[in-house]
């Protein structure tokens, strides 16, 4: 039942109980979706997560993430215009996944003010929109241009999306869709037919129409009549499926909770954390696969281009022939045929201008230009290259990324590279540390991303031990030595460490080089991760998994 319109109604009449008269104390945000919204109510603060990642939630939750160092703007847009402000009311939009919040503020010279945020649950194109009195949007999350057939802009006056294809469950229009339709097949229909249903749902509305021969406008009416008791459905130990109360057409393990919030809570911290990952990794994968692509086609092309201009020399030569064999051409001569320099071959140069001059001319004009093409498409094909190399290493760090913010943290470097665009939103930092290990009272460092991998190197003293794999993209890792040699046990794990956060993770007897990080040099300009180093010595280990960090 996740993101269904039921279930936000009901967690609508959970927060207006909970927050109505509150006052709004904090806002953070603690990545490009998420906002933390810090609520003094009933003499307790409370939580509320807004997220409109890649598994969008709203609910009061017990585990917020800490904020960006620098607060992004839309964040900064929230602060001012209801930072302090006290929520009057927390409504759901019939049979839509959107909350309202209705916000009483204040503006710089005191006057009171009215503003509502809209929380839109409704998957990727999930939304945060904050609107005035009036209903004109001053800000949102993501903007939506006027491509699009819903534009979401400030300036614009908001409107909730409306499916009038679909109807509502409550109309009677919905008792019609049960007629000569299998009782299996019901509950797909209905999700094709009726707003705000998931099939969990239509299941049960189903199953209520069935045990209770109601029609189904009806069944719908008793399952919102049902009290509140939040449940979390499991399968083999892992969150399946939650919901406002038991449900009759669900026969999994189940835990009952205090709230929905709740409820929601312990569901997205052990399913839909896991589910927002994959598919942030998958989109991030498919966007580096694509990059890949590109620069592969477009190396290909600057190969072809190189063999065919490789020739330049040749056109250097045939001009000099001609020159140096001006006195044996004669008038209406089609052709030259003289004796190779370097090879002591016979050539044939074909002779299609009206003088030798100008035929030697044409041939020295064509090598300047092969050459100036030469030049220019081995600068492309390096760059290219070098932009290949580059989008290798991501994909190694991808492989590695263990959690949401490790994944996110690389498509914002992807992003600051230029190979994904941001959309919606001027975005902020994502936080992440990178990977931190003891080995035998000595602090280890794995960079989860290039970005990351940079910052761990700068930041390392210059007698710190710096190693990385061999021939293989992978992580950067820090040895901290304490202003002493670290034992050479303490090198093999930290070794391993690097060989298993690499491309070479699989492999066995792995290559890794490692010196002190005063020998480790980034070149101006180079791609984030890229460094060269010297004096390195090179140990053979088998990778292995880390212990926990």
């Amino acid at each position: 039942m996740p993101a269904d319109a039921i279930n936000y109604g009901k967690l609508a009449e959970e927060l207006h109980g909970k927050l109505s008269d509150g006052r709004i104390d904090k806002i953070i945000m603690s990545d490009k979706t998420t906002l933390v919204l810090r609520i003094r109510a009933r003499g307790k603060n409370n939580d509320l997560l807004v997220t409109a990642a890649a598994s969008p939630r709203c609910f009061l939750t017990a585990n917020a993430p800490k904020g960006t160092d620098v607060p992004l703007s839309f964040c900064l847009h929230l602060r001012k215009h209801i930072g302090g402000g006290v929520i009057s009311a927390v409504e759901a939009l019939p049979f839509e996944r959107i909350l309202a919040f209705r916000i009483r503020s204040r503006g710089d010279l005191g006057e009171p003010l009215a503003y509502t945020m809209y929380v839109e649950i409704m998957g990727k194109y999930s939304n945060v929109v904050l609107t005035d009195g009036s209903g004109k949007i001053t800000d949102a999350l993501k903007h939506v241009g006027f491509e699009e057939s819903r534009p979401i802009m400030p300036g614009l006056v908001f409107s909730p999306p409306r499916d009038e294809t679909r109807f509502d469950p409550v109309d009677e229009r919905a008792d019609a869709l049960a007629s000569g339709c299998a009782p299996d097949e019901l509950p797909t229909v209905m999700v094709n037919r009726l707003r705000g249903l998931s099939a969990v749902t239509a299941a049960e509305i189903a199953n209520i129409a069935g045990t209770s021969d109601i029609g189904l406008s009806a069944a719908c009416r008793k399952l919102l009549a049902r009290p509140a008791d939040p449940v979390v459905y499991y399968d083999g130990g892992k969150a399946k499926d939650f919901s406002f109360c038991p449900l009759a057409s669900v026969t999994a393990e189940r835990k009952t909770f205090d709230s929905l919030s709740e409820a929601m809570d312990e569901y997205y911290s052990s399913a839909g954390a896991g589910d927002e990952k994959s598919a942030a990794l998958t989109a991030a994968k498919r966007a580096v696969n694509a990059a890949l692509s590109k620069q592969k086609k477009k190396l290909a092309g600057f190969e072809r281009d190189l063999a065919s201009a490789a020739d330049y020399e040749r056109e250097r030569m045939f001009g000099e022939l001609i020159t140096a064999n001006i006195y044996r051409i004669n008038k209406g001569d089609t052709a030259l045929v003289a004796d190779d320099w370097y090879s002591g071959e016979k050539v044939t140069i074909k002779l299609t201008e009206n003088s030798p001059q100008e035929n030697a001319q044409k041939h020295f004009k064509r090598y300047q230009k092969k050459k100036r093409t030469v030049v220019s498409l081995s600068e492309q094909k390096a760059e290219t290259e070098r932009a290949i190399d580059y989008l290798e290493s991501v994909d190694a760090a991808l492989d590695c990324a263990s959690s949401l913010s490790d994944v996110e943290a690389i498509t914002e470097e992807l992003e600051g590279e230029g190979y994904i665009r941001t959309q919606g939103m001027r975005r902020g930092k994502t936080v992440s540390e990178p990977r931190k290990y003891d080995i035998e009272g000595y602090t280890v460092l794995v960079g989860k991303s290039n970005v990351q991998n940079d910052r761990i190197t700068k930041e390392a003293r210059g007698d710190d031990i710096w190693l990385h794999v061999q021939g293989f993209h992978g992580s950067h890792v820090i040895l901290k030595s304490k202003g002493k040699e670290p034992p050479r046990s303490a090198l093999l794990r930290a070794a391993s460490l690097a060989a298993f956060f690499s491309k070479a993770r699989l492999s066995e007897n792995v290559p890794v080089d490692y010196t002190h990080v005063k020998d480790v040099h980034k070149k101006r300009g180079a791609a984030p991760g890229k460094v060269d180093y010297f004096g390195a010595k090179t140990l053979y280990v088998t990778p292995e998994a880390p212990e926990k960090e």
